[in-house]
């Protein structure tokens, strides 16, 4: 056996447990590093009130959160639901800061594969260009750990100065927007502009009909 002042020593990870193991280490220099998983996130479909978030799972989800941003300031989050997280129990809850969290109180998971995690649905106090993102993106699996993510993502949309099922352009969809639809469709009263026509018209195909109505009904369930 050499001498110890003979003895060389090469720094680096020394747990053969941990992605950047150094079978040449002889001491540890602290930098190991592991890696529990991946969850890469994604938008779907992007329409006038709804965001589609697309999350790909190689390990079984327990939790995550993340933050919705727009550059022109044009987004106001109002609820989250559908997707991989009510299906699998999650309570999804957010913020007009545009922060995202979803878990489970009963331990349940969202489990390894590609889906839509869930439907972000906003309201708008303004329109033009704007550039979504997803940021902060916190993801973990059922005890805790950290899964590795991409830092973030972004995607240019523009806000219509119309918002589809707004009927009376206070910024809501409920049943008064309902209540005008009908009264249109019944000739009980006519769009007087444009844009209230264009609201109404929410499947885009020129006429006013009881389509519209499930539409914009469904819209306000979420």
């Amino acid at each position: 056996t050499l001498p110890c002042d003979n003895c060389c020593e090469y720094w680096g990870c020394i747990d053969p447990l941990a992605d950047n193991y150094d079978p040449d280490a002889n001491v540890d220099d602290g930098s190991c590093s592991y890696s529990y998983g991946n969850a890469d996130f994604s938008f779907g479909s992007i329409s006038e009130n709804n965001i589609e978030v697309i999350m790909a799972n190689d390990v079984a989800v327990g939790g995550f959160q993340f933050t919705l941003t727009d550059t022109a300031n044009l987004i106001i989050l109002t609820s989250a639901s559908g997707g991989s997280a009510e299906n699998n129990d999650f309570t999804v809850s957010t913020s007009e800061l545009g922060i995202v969290i979803g878990f489970s109180f009963t331990g349940d998971t969202i489990s390894a594969g590609e889906s839509l995690l869930t439907n972000l649905s906003y309201q708008t106090n303004g329109f033009g260009d704007t550039e979504i993102c997803i940021q902060d993106i916190v993801v973990s699996d059922q005890v805790g750990n950290s899964l590795s993510t991409n830092l973030s993502l972004c995607e240019e949309i523009e806000i219509a100065d119309v918002m589809l099922g707004d009927i009376n352009d206070d910024s809501i969809l409920n049943i008064q927007d309902v209540v005008i639809l009908i009264n249109f469709i019944l000739s009980s009263d006519t769009p007087i502009t444009d844009t209230e026509f264009e609201a109404a018209d929410l499947n885009s195909d020129g006429t006013l009909n009881v389509q519209d109505v499930i539409i914009l009904i469904a819209m306000i369930l979420g």
